[in-house]
């Protein structure tokens, strides 16, 4: 019998303060932006959606830092990731951020989806047209020019694109032909490690592979 489709991983990545978290936040109906220290991600998150709006599968997110301080980091997300979220706010478009995780999807092979955010604001949608040639200038061939990346004007503020954004992650999950075998060993990447106060280690690790249950123990260590 053919596997199942996993949920995808899905890993928000673009310069900082451009919406990232924002627009997780929206896609959660949450608020963790407003509490980050200086309204700045800097730690790696993780969370998942469950199928909604007609779509068969829900899909785990990884939230980066944007700040050029956490390249590390990001470059982390990009190698654990199924698909890339690229978000570039269309009152600044392409920044040193946004070609930094061009790079890193282009080097793992990893899909891209943009979210053209912010396209509430006066002139959001003449932006949308400039962003694709600047998207253009960086050999991001968009979906309306020819190419295989689809780009979503979205407002993560005014909830605006959403349904849309999630129906095209939905959709380039379905191309890749993830599969994955829900009741082997689960296998995923260490995102990141901190110590708990009498708890221990506690790591960030999105399953890659089957299904991940609670378990006395499991093992770690570097995949050379």
């Amino acid at each position: 019998a053919e596997l199942p489709l996993p949920p995808p991983v899905v890993t928000l990545m673009g310069h900082v303060d451009h919406g990232k978290t924002s627009l997780l936040d929206a896609l959660r109906g949450s608020s963790i932006a407003a509490g980050e220290a200086g309204g700045i991600t800097q730690a790696i998150s993780a969370f998942s959606v469950g199928a909604s709006g007609g779509r068969e599968l829900g899909a785990t997110f990884i939230d980066t830092p944007g700040h050029e301080l956490f390249a590390a980091m990001r470059e982390r997300g990009a190698h654990a990731t199924d698909l890339i979220v690229l978000v570039v706010a269309l009152d600044a478009g392409v920044q040193d951020t946004t070609r930094e995780a061009i790079r890193y999807a282009k080097e793992v092979q990893c899909p891209l989806v943009v979210a053209a955010n912010k396209v509430d604001r006066p002139g959001g949608p003449e932006a949308v047209a400039k962003l694709s040639q600047q998207l253009l200038d960086e050999q991001v061939v968009l979906e309306a020019y020819g190419g295989e990346v689809p780009l979503v004007p979205v407002s993560a503020t005014k909830r605006v694109g959403l349904e849309e954004l999630l129906d095209s992650i939905a959709l380039q999950a379905e191309m890749l032909e993830l599969r994955a075998a829900p009741d082997g060993p689960a296998e995923g990447t260490v995102l990141e490690s901190v110590m708990g106060k009498g708890l221990g280690i506690l790591s960030t690790v999105p399953p890659a592979a089957a299904r991940l249950s609670p378990l006395p123990r499991s093992t770690s260590g570097w995949h050379l």
